[in-house]
């Protein structure tokens, strides 16, 4: 466990400050950067941040042009390890030459910083545009496609990426895809393999089986997070949810919900193409991405089961369209101790740490003033009983990150993931220091997630 650089309380996992100091560790890191780059580069505005990595739009003075440099944080610098693996990965993610991967400038550790100097991309994430609902089929269709054939050019070249999601699916003006963070996530796991934490880097909700478990990973674990990245933009819901432990415990035992579930329009060459490549047993999986490319954009029918395919039409062009925007996301890390207990338990025999009922589709929470229920009803068709809904997952996020108070008890600092809401009435309040509090009030009626994301305003000076 690592500990706060200011005032040296432990920390949780992928925290840099604890929950006593300022927790925008940026404007600092910012200072340091300019000063290192001054006469190089001119650091113009914060774009993105995270447990990972900080990313800065800059302006580089030698070729006029404008571009991304992405710093680890400032604790990370104290394992010349790290250092010298990630500089290896990111050099060796800099050799990628296709349309669809944001090429790399330069790797750098100077000052005490380590960083990357890449092109930028002026457009959204995905993920940016997963937050407003489900996408088209021919929008799912496009963007798989396109992930799918950047994410081959790498395997071919022995690069998996490791943490495909939609935070690292970038869409530039014209919704073409690109993808970010080749390499990072595995530069910085050899850390902790280095410090012999037994822990593992990658995003629960979109990890495969196989490195759920800690095992070696080759490109079908790309495929398979890829996969429920296109779940996700089918569906507007995550095949897997609850905290941490629960979806490791889901993606490596689980079958995930169909998607015609949630998405009755979805195109059975698609949906079939879908549950290949979320196969638990990743020989069961496309042996390529290229073929995972040509069977989700409709090129080619694949049966269920089967290596098979049959060309059937020509490759989707339409694009998504999108606005502009920008977003940067990073790895969560996980603890595989207590991962190993879950299945060791489960094993034996003991019950699913989540029911599949409680990941039903619902309708969206809303905002109201309606006295607080402790079980809200919801009609099923047919004779089934009237089921209550339990609870809900609430998720954060905040520019900048600031304290989540619910019901007036302090949650923790922003980002925060699937925090637990009980059917009924609930205040939310996020404070930040030197920043106007925001509040609002939800009602929990439903399963479906709720998710928030606040842009807190400075205090006027007077």
């Amino acid at each position: 466990m690592s500990a706060c650089p200011r005032c040296h309380t432990p920390l949780p996992v992928d925290d840099l400050f604890c929950s006593h100091c300022p927790p925008d560790y940026t404007h600092e890191l910012r200072e340091r950067l300019a000063q290192a780059l001054e006469g190089r580069y001119e650091i113009i505005r914060l774009l993105g941040r995270g447990g990972m990595a900080a990313v800065f739009l800059a302006q580089d003075l030698a070729l006029e042009r404008q571009v991304a440099i992405k710093v680890l944080p400032p604790d990370t610098t104290r394992n010349d390890q790290l250092i010298t693996r990630f500089q290896r990965e990111a050099k060796t993610a800099a050799k990628l030459d296709h349309p669809s991967i944001i090429p790399i400038h330069r790797v750098e550790s100077e000052a005490g910083l380590v960083y990357i100097v890449m092109k930028y991309v002026s457009g959204q994430s995905l993920e940016d545009l997963l937050l407003r609902g489900p996408l088209s089929v021919p929008q799912v269709r496009q963007i798989l496609r396109e992930a799918a054939l950047a994410l081959g050019h790498a395997h071919r070249r022995q690069i998996v990426h490791r943490d495909v999601k939609p935070a690292n699916i970038m869409l530039d003006e014209e919704g073409r895809v690109v993808l970010t963070d080749f390499g990072i996530s595995k530069a910085l796991e050899g850390a902790t393999q280095l410090t012999g934490t037994g822990t593992i880097i990658g995003t629960p909700a979109y990890m495969s089986p196989e490195q759920a478990k800690g095992r070696e990973v080759d490109g079908r674990a790309d495929q398979y997070a890829l996969a429920i990245v296109g779940y996700r933009a089918l569906t507007g819901k995550l095949p897997f949810e609850g905290d941490s432990h629960s979806i490791l415990y889901q993606q490596v035992f689980e079958p995930p919900p169909s998607v015609l579930e949630r998405r009755p329009d979805t195109p059975r060459d698609l949906r079939i193409a879908l549950e290949r490549a979320l196969a638990k047993d990743s020989r069961a999986r496309f042996p390529s991405m290229e073929e995972f490319a040509a069977s989700v954009s409709g090129e080619r029918a694949v049966s269920p089961g089967s290596d098979s395919t049959t060309i059937v039409r020509p490759p989707i062009t339409q694009r998504p369209q999108s606005k502009s925007g920008d977003g940067h996301g990073s790895g969560v890390l996980v603890a595989m101790g207590t991962l190993a207990a879950v299945i060791v338990l489960a094993l034996i025999g003991v019950p699913r740490l989540q029911s599949t009922a409680d990941r039903r589709p619902a309708e969206r929470s809303v905002i109201s003033a309606a006295p607080k229920a402790s079980r809200l009803p919801v009609k099923k068709s047919g004779p089934a009983k009237l089921r209550a809904v339990d609870y809900a997952f609430l998720s954060v996020r905040s520019s900048p990150r600031a304290l989540l108070y619910v019901d007036g008890s302090k949650v923790g600092l922003t980002p925060i993931t699937n925090h637990r809401l009980t059917a009924g009435t609930h205040r939310l309040r996020v404070e930040q220091k030197g920043y106007q509090s925001v509040a609002e009030t939800v009602v929990i009626k439903s399963s479906r997630p709720v998710n928030r994301r606040y842009e807190l305003r400075r205090h006027s000076s007077r």
